[in-house]
């Protein structure tokens, strides 16, 4: 084989080699996710504390619906606010479809729509976009976990929707967990 050849190929192999190992991880990528987080982690019963229903990473949203469920012995959901800013960044305005909540069987019900569905809001970052401020009210001591559900197959209503109205999928959930207290 001529040197010369044999040094271009060397040449492709290492570059592709390089290109390939200094291109973005796709591990590192953040994963579409709706999410319940609070500024704190440890409460006194009979405290009211603030929490926030998120999405991050999620490229088009015209829909969703979330179900967070909470065990009624330690909680109470007090307030639900729509947080409308991202909705509506796209030029669409916010339908509420279902905003309620059940504090006997212990679970709030978030499904929020743009319209038109051609504006819908989208972003593929880490950055989190508030869908709904909430407030709870601590009842008993232990651990106290709000579960965020978009399980469809569950309930038709939950899940993330794009504007063609298809469900997305691969969206993960991170749950709140706070520690209560008896007394400080």
């Amino acid at each position: 084989m001529d040197k010369r050849l044999l040094a271009v190929l060397m040449l492709i192999i290492a570059a592709m080699f390089f290109v390939g190992c200094s291109g973005s991880d796709p591990d590192d990528d953040p994963e579409p996710t709706v999410l319940l987080k609070s500024a704190v982690s440890n409460v006194v019963v009979g405290e009211v504390f603030e929490a926030t229903l998120a999405v991050s990473a999620v490229e088009e949203l015209a829909a969703i619906g979330t179900k967070l469920i909470y065990d009624p012995y330690k909680l109470e959901l007090v307030l639900m606010l729509r947080e409308d800013a991202w909705l509506t960044s796209g030029g669409g305005t916010v339908q509420q479809m279902a905003f309620n909540t059940d504090n006997t069987a212990g679970f709030g019900k978030i499904v929020l729509a743009i319209f038109p569905a051609a504006n819908s809001v989208g972003d593929d970052t880490d950055a989190e976009h508030a869908i709904a401020k909430l407030r709870f009210k601590a009842l008993s001591p232990g651990q106290a976990t709000v579960s965020v559900s978009i399980n469809n197959s569950l309930d038709s209503d939950l899940g993330v929707f794009n504007s063609s109205a298809a469900l997305v999928s691969g969206i993960k959930t991170e749950n709140l967990t706070v520690s209560v207290s008896a007394s400080k």
